[in-house]
């Protein structure tokens, strides 16, 4: 790997260490912001910044305006989480700290501004470095493609990456099509008759008709999903009553379904609808089903990961590229995928440091300079095409 890549790391790894101090949460990333604002305008950038949102765009032009434009993006926004780790650097937030490693995206992508300060070189095509907001409320990318991110100059293809602890730090992994599964996170309210637990002959019991739903639900990705394809349906909560001896009037769940394949998204959505409607009835309650917050799954474009992968192995070399299987998780990235091809890959960081979401994760700063490494390739071997 080039040095001069682990001269910008050791710089971003100061960066990170204190953006992670000061985490923000989503749709309130104003304070990081300022900062890399502030690092960008160093580098010779004019960083662009939109009303209402915390997002940042950073152009390096190309040599010919007309040429096309590349884009790459690293999100911005932590979680709401006390944090455990001890380190030096740890949140001075009380209940909200990175850990999800958007700390160390934002300090890789503000390496590869630094690289192309530092390169002063203009490529044919212009770059464009997105820092997008509320990746975790799924609501950052929506926001920033309405504002215009994608245009201006036109953006023909974006890549972005996690950082990813299941892999050995500094390796990569670029899956071939899907990467992150859609989101569809659901609450379900069911009204019944409350009374004497003593007494249920009297009642419409919520709780009984909650557990045959959750039962049932259990068939939709077993029965309707083909055996070869990923979906997953999670109830995360459940909520009703106060007391062991009364049957209460309501019953609250909330989960979520993943899945990859959109028309099989669409035939367990319908299909734990009629479920949930017909099981209701049959119980003699009332259900209100109510979808919430959504992305759809994340999808490459093949020739784009091939791209990606290819330029990881001229940086890193081939011992260092793994192979990986799709994430249940989901990613708002899929919202800029579904508007220019693109690929979105894994930056390995190990376990040493904790897993992701995890009160005691810290982003491997000893991947930092390989991410930057990678970025840097994608943008050369996508100015040749």
């Amino acid at each position: 790997m080039d040095s001069l890549f682990t001269s910008l790391a050791a710089s971003s790894r100061e960066f990170r260490r204190s953006i992670h101090q000061k985490p923000e949460l989503s749709g309130g990333e104003f304070s990081t912001r300022e900062a890399l604002v502030a690092e960008l305008k160093t580098l010779g950038f004019k960083p662009q910044t939109f009303e209402g949102h915390a997002g940042i765009v950073a152009l390096w032009p190309g040599e010919n305006s007309t040429a096309g434009c590349l884009a790459l993006r690293a999100d911005m926004d932590a979680l709401p989480l006390q944090e455990e780790s001890g380190i030096p650097w740890a949140s001075q937030t009380p209940n909200v700290m990175h850990a999800c490693g958007h700390d160390g995206h934002m300090a890789i992508l503000l390496g590869v501004a630094g690289w192309l300060s530092q390169k002063g070189k203009r490529f044919p095509k212009s770059v464009k470095l997105i820092f997008q907001p509320a990746e975790e409320t799924g609501t950052g990318a929506p926001q920033m493609i309405e504002n215009g991110v994608l245009e201006n100059p036109k953006v023909e293809a974006i890549f972005g990456l996690h950082g990813w602890p299941e892999l050995p730090a500094g390796t990569v992994a670029v899956p071939e099509k899907a990467v992150m599964a859609a989101v569809d996170n659901f609450s379900l309210q069911l009204h019944g008759r409350g009374g004497h637990g003593a007494m249920p002959h009297l009642t419409l019991d919520p709780i009984v008709a909650a557990a045959a739903i959750i039962t049932s639900a259990q068939t939709l990705v077993s029965r309707r999903a083909p055996p070869l394809e990923s979906a997953v349906l999670t109830f995360g909560s459940i909520a009703a009553g106060h007391a062991q001896n009364i049957i209460p009037e309501t019953c609250l769940l909330r989960g979520t379904l993943r899945s990859f394949d959109p028309v099989l998204r669409a035939s367990l959505k319908e299909g734990f609808e009629s479920l949930v409607k017909h099981t209701a009835t049959a119980m003699g309650v009332r259900s209100e089903l109510e979808w919430l917050e959504a992305c759809p799954a994340t999808l490459n474009d093949p020739a784009m990961a091939m791209l990606a992968r290819n330029a990881a192995t001229d940086a890193l070399g081939i011992a260092s590229i793994r192979d990986r299987v799709p994430s249940m998780g989901g990613e708002d990235f899929a919202y800029f995928l579904e508007q220019v091809p693109g690929a979105y890959f894994w930056l390995g960081l190990g376990m040493e440091r904790g897993g992701l979401h995890n009160p005691r994760f810290d982003f491997n700063d000893e991947a930092l300079a390989a991410g930057i490494a990678v970025f840097a390739g994608i943008i050369e071997r996508y100015s040749q095409v």
